[in-house]
């Protein structure tokens, strides 16, 4: 990597355990947000009339990721994954899930102009959250494609050494 090298956001690719053969053609959404308490106004006073004010980490909340990938005909493994985790016969069974819950990883690795991985992301516990399809018209023009959205427990941003 050239010193200096600024990463395109043209240059990437984002995998789930046992899911690596995505066309993945847009990602969005990748957001964490520390919450914070303490942080808008005096917590107390003591001797003298000293406020006190600090800001302290109370939680924190992580986004949702979209995930936009072009369909085949052979690779409905979004999908399928998208149906194990809700319940089984649809929402309104009440029924478990054939995944029983289960969560998975990822990672978003964006790449260097050489081709070489620059940068990662980490994610643990993902869980689909929806999933729907492009519109579909006569006469359209556009590729097919499939939309989810994912949440998840945690995000890592992990040094380019460690990539």
């Amino acid at each position: 990597m050239a010193a200096g090298e600024v990463l395109a956001n043209s240059k990437f690719y984002l995998e789930f355990d046992g899911i690596t053969a995505l066309i993945v053609k847009k990602i969005s959404g990748l957001s964490i947000k520390l919450e914070a308490a303490g942080d808008m106004k005096s917590y107390g006073v003591r001797k003298e009339a000293t406020s006190f004010m600090q800001a302290t980490v109370s939680g924190v909340t992580s986004g949702t990721i979209s995930v936009e990938f072009v369909a085949t005909v052979e690779d409905h493994s979004m999908h399928d994954w998208y149906r194990e985790s809700h319940s089984i016969g649809g929402p309104m069974a009440g029924k478990g899930s054939a995944s029983g819950g289960a969560r998975k990883s990822a990672f978003l690795t964006v790449y260097n102009q050489q081709g070489k991985p620059a940068a990662r992301w980490n994610f643990t516990g993902v869980f689909p959250k929806s999933y729907k399809t492009s519109k579909m018209e006569p006469g359209g023009t556009e590729l097919f494609t499939e939309k989810m959205e994912f949440v998840y427990e945690t995000c890592h941003r992990v040094p380019a050494g460690d990539v």
